[in-house]
This record gives C-alpha cells, sequence and structure tokens, in this order.
C-alpha cells in the first residue's frame, strides 16, 4: 500500500492538483494510447522543468554565477510549452519541443557555466530526452532522439576543455554507455509490452467473437428477453401470459411422402419448409417456439410481439400455405398443411440446464395442437376465443362442432381469407353551369 505523502488519496488536494497537470492537452477523441502517452510526456516535462530550476536556484546560491539564470530559460520555456498545450491541445509541436529542451539543457548549461565541479555530471541529464521519447513517443519514434542523445555527448565530450576533476571525453563514455544500456532495456521491456498487448487484444477480440456465436445461438433457441435473464438468473424461469396466440402446423402425410425419398432429400425439404416458415414468422413479429418432427408451432403475444398477434397469425398462416402451393418451392410435391390457432393463458417457461428449450403449456396449447391434428387438409381451425378476434379483418365458414379428445364437441371455425372492405365511393364534382 503506498503512503500517503507519495500517493495522496482520492479527493486531495494535491492529487486533485497533479491530476489536472497530467490531464493538460486531454481530448474527448484521444483513444487510451494516445491519452497514456500525452500523461507521460506531461509528467516528464514538469519533473524536468522542476529539477532543473532546483538545480540551477542551487548552483546560483553556491557559485553565485548568474549565468544560471540565462540556463533556466530552457527549463522555463518548458513550462511555458506545456501551458500553451493546455490551449491549444496540438502535440504535433509540443513533445518535440518538450524533448528539445531536455536534449540541449545540458549541453547549453555546461556551456554558460563552464567546467567546474558542479557541471561535470550535466551529461547525464541529456538521457532524459532518449527515455522520455521511448516512454511517450515508442520504439522506432524515439530513435532520432537517441541518436541526437549520444551525437551530442560525444562532441561535447571532444569539444569542451578538460578540467582538473574529470576529463569531459572519459565522462562522455561513461554517460553513452550507461544511457545506452538503459535505453535499449527499456526498447526491449516496450517491445515485449507492446507484443503482449497485441496478443491480448486478439485473444480479447476472439473472446468477443466467440461471445457474439454464442448470443446468436442462443437467440436461436430462445427469445431475446428470456435469453437476457437466464444469463443474468439462474432459478427457474416460467411466467403466466394471460392471452396469447398459438398455433400448430404439420404437414399432411408427409411421412408417407418421405418414405419414398432419400434421407438426406427428407432433411433438406423439411429444412427449406421450415426455414421459411422462420422467415414468414419473423416478418409477422411472431416467435417460432418449436419443431417436432414435421409439426411447427408458433405463439404470439409473448413478449414483443405486434400490437394485434392474432392477426398477425392469422396472415402467418395464410401465408404458410401460400408457401406449400408454390411448385418451384416443394420441388414438385403436393404438399398440403394442417393449422389450428387457439387463443387463452399459457405458462411460459426454459425447461432444462444443460440443454434446455423454451416451451409453453396450459390448456390452450392442448386444444391448439387438438385443432391441428382433428382438422382436414389446406385447413385453418380456430377456436372461439381467437374467432372472436379475427371475425372483423377475417372470413371465416360457418362453424362446425368437432369432437376433440377430452373436450367433447367444442365450435370450430375455419379461416378462409382476409375480409376485403369495399373502398368508398369518390363523389363527381360536377362544374358549375355557365349563366
Amino acid at each position: 500500500m503506498p503512503e500517503p505523502w507519495l500517493y495522496p488519496p482520492p479527493g486531495h488536494p494535491v492529487r486533485r492538483f497533479l491530476r489536472a497537470i497530467l490531464d493538460i492537452g486531454a481530448h474527448p477523441d484521444d483513444d487510451d494510447e494516445t491519452s497514456i502517452r500525452k500523461i507521460r510526456l506531461n509528467l516528464a516535462s514538469v519533473l524536468f522543468a522542476t529539477a532543473a530550476l532546483i538545480w540551477l536556484a542551487g548552483d546560483l546560491l553556491v557559485d553565485g554565477n548568474p549565468l544560471a539564470l540565462a540556463a533556466a530559460a530552457v527549463p522555463v520555456l518548458a513550462g511555458i510549452n506545456l501551458l500553451l498545450f493546455r490551449q491549444h491541445r496540438r502535440s504535433g509541436l509540443y513533445g518535440p519541443l518538450q524533448l528539445g529542451l531536455m536534449l540541449a539543457f545540458p549541453f547549453v548549461t555546461r556551456a554558460l557555466l563552464g567546467p567546474t565541479s558542479a557541471t561535470a555530471g550535466l551529461p547525464v541529464w541529456a538521457i532524459l530526452a532518449p527515455t522520455a521519447s521511448l516512454l511517450c513517443l515508442g520504439g522506432r519514434d524515439s530513435t532520432p532522439w537517441f541518436a541526437g542523445f549520444v551525437i551530442l555527448t560525444v562532441a561535447t565530450g571532444v569539444l569542451l576543455p578538460a578540467d582538473a576533476a574529470a576529463s569531459p571525453l572519459a565522462l562522455a563514455g561513461h554517460v553513452t554507455a550507461v544511457a545506452t544500456v538503459i535505453y535499449v532495456q527499456l526498447r526491449f521491456a516496450m517491445g515485449q509490452r507492446n507484443k503482449t498487448r497485441e496478443r491480448l487484444a486478439e485473444a480479447h477480440h476472439q473472446l468477443r467473437l466467440a461471445q457474439e456465436r454464442s448470443e446468436r445461438l442462443l437467440l436461436n433457441i430462445l427469445p431475446a428477453p428470456i435469453a437476457a435473464r437466464l444469463k443474468d438468473n439462474t432459478s427457474t424461469i416460467a411466467d403466466g401470459h394471460p392471452e396469447v396466440v398459438v398455433m400448430f402446423a404439420d404437414i399432411v402425410d408427409y411421412t408417407r411422402i418421405a418414405s419414398g425419398m432419400a434421407p438426406k432429400a427428407v432433411f433438406e425439404m423439411l429444412n427449406r419448409i421450415f426455414c421459411r416458415f422462420d422467415e414468414l414468422c419473423e416478418q409477422h413479429g411472431l416467435e417460432r417456439i418449436k419443431t417436432i418432427g414435421d409439426g411447427y408451432m408458433v405463439a404470439g403475444g409473448l413478449h414483443a410481439h405486434p400490437v394485434e398477434p392474432h392477426a398477425a397469425m392469422a396472415a402467418l398462416t395464410l401465408d404458410m400455405q401460400a408457401a406449400l402451393r408454390n411448385h418451384d418451392f416443394t420441388d414438385g410435391l403436393e404438399l398440403e398443411v394442417r393449422i389450428g390457432i387457439a387463443s387463452g393463458p399459457v405458462v411460459a417457461g426454459v425447461v432444462g440446464r444443460g440443454k434446455f428449450i423454451y416451451d409453453l403449456w396450459g390448456d390452450t396449447v392442448n386444444l391448439a395442437f387438438r385443432l391441428c391434428t382433428e382438422g382436414e387438409p389446406s385447413t385453418i381451425q380456430c377456436d372461439a376465443r381467437a374467432f372472436e378476434r379475427l371475425r372483423g379483418a377475417f372470413v371465416f365458414a360457418k362453424p362446425i362442432l368437432l369432437m376433440l379428445k377430452g373436450k367433447g364437441y367444442v365450435p370450430v371455425y375455419r379461416l378462409q381469407g382476409p375480409r376485403i372492405f369495399a373502398a368508398p365511393a369518390t363523389a363527381v364534382v360536377h362544374p358549375p353551369h355557365a349563366a
């Protein structure tokens, strides 16, 4: 745990002040990498300017050399550049200027103050430029700054006169050697970090793709609201719905028809039919619940379904019949479908844990299934409750009494098609007679 004086707690005035400095030049459009590089450069600039001014103030007090004030122009310019960056937020000139001032400071200062025991170690300051460029710009962009550091350090050791305390050339050699070791290690470490970040980014990308595939598969099995609840909650999911329209459909004599076909052809045909039915369900905003053999179950009014799920269900059944009458779609086979529609309360929920399925239960479901299985080919049979909700917009044949197991005789209404309303007559306006 860091000491409070090294790292003030959140809300502390010192921490707010430091945060304000580090966030200079921040822009809402910056990505994470750009934001981090700006913060590092700001930190390097503040530390350099502060340390340089403190050293120059100490030299001025000890040696009394007024040229220390002239050398102070370099860190002062770094501070001014930081303040300008706060205003314009353009990092194109800000970065090179700060790094250039860091690189120039030790050589300008030594040239101004002369070869003394106090200035003998100034070349060490030049290490700040290549290391800061490496941390703030990256490996490739830091290479020119490192090359400039080596050239200036060696040139200073060769050109400046030696003093009694130390040889400038020997000192330049030591500084260059140590700085090279530090720079190479830092660059290698950053390269390894970048490779690790790339691998993590790729792994994250693959994980996201796998998650998207899993979610798509889950949505193919479950309605979206149920899938969301299942991801957040492992408890039993079962809901009561007071008014749901349920439809069962099965293909007449499909077993007999399929007996003369190859297994692969049977599957391809059934898959093509159900895929087309799925497209029609999606167009009408209804929910396909499941398929059983050649049976097909749909519900409306469960979740985000249309305002009039009964009308949507009736339109769906008529479209399903029309699809099977297209002999190009059925490869020339004469296919008919029986359909049963019932309306009323149901219980809907998820069955199973490892292999789950979304299903419906209740008397409404049983009635729709029996209306389907007891129907004649190419008929759409509705119960009385569904009939009451559809009679205004659809045409029905005269009701019949049908004996259903467990129900006895119940009235059944056979849907024939949409009701066609006559368009209102348009009044004819005659031009006025001339006077």
